[in-house]
């Protein structure tokens, strides 16, 4: 799997999680091992529920013991799920999200200008959360690469004007975050 897909079953993972107020454990078992996507599960509503909810935000294909299922969207990326991949380090690395989204949550507060945390679209807000965890969490990643993959990310799931407010507020932050 590549770092660009990791950020975005990342992202996924967050969106859901500030957009629901979900348990994250139950989150990331529907989400891994619970096949989410497949529609036919008439036992598991949570999973209805959350197809329903996030249809436009994916287009996932799981493959597992040669089992296919597919979620279609028009604008997200294609992502393709096996065995192989290492999923405990994404798990790993949005719990590690989570746990610090106080801190990143007053950094991002402390540098928007004229604008107020809860008016920041939750598509943009974390999309910045998770460039801020990168930039100041994760030193396996250069902080350049995490702005341009931020600004990437918000053409796939933002609105028009998303990707300079993402670069706006990142390059704020990072402006004093090396001085």
């Amino acid at each position: 799997m590549t770092f660009k897909e990791i950020r975005d079953h990342k992202f996924k993972i967050l969106f859901m999680y500030y957009s629901g107020n979900t348990d994250v454990n139950q989150l990331l078992f529907n989400y891994f091992e619970n096949l989410p996507y497949e529609e036919d599960d008439d036992e598991n509503n949570y999973t209805k529920d959350m197809l329903k909810t996030y249809k436009n935000i994916s287009r996932v294909v799981i493959e597992n013991n040669n089992d296919r299922i597919e979620n279609e969207s028009d604008k997200a990326v294609t992502i393709k799920l096996s065995e192989n991949d290492n999923i405990n380090d994404i798990k790993n690395k949005v719990f590690d999200i989570i746990s610090k989204s106080g801190e990143i949550d007053k950094l991002i507060s402390e540098n928007l200008e004229s604008w107020d945390i809860k008016r920041v679209g939750k598509a943009e807000l974390t999309i910045i959360r998770l460039a801020i965890y990168e930039m100041y969490y994760d030193t396996s990643i250069d902080v350049r690469i995490a702005i341009n993959e931020a600004i990437e990310l918000s053409k796939v799931y933002g609105e028009d004007k998303s990707p300079k407010f993402v670069n706006g507020v990142l390059a704020t932050i990072n402006k004093k975050r090396v001085q």
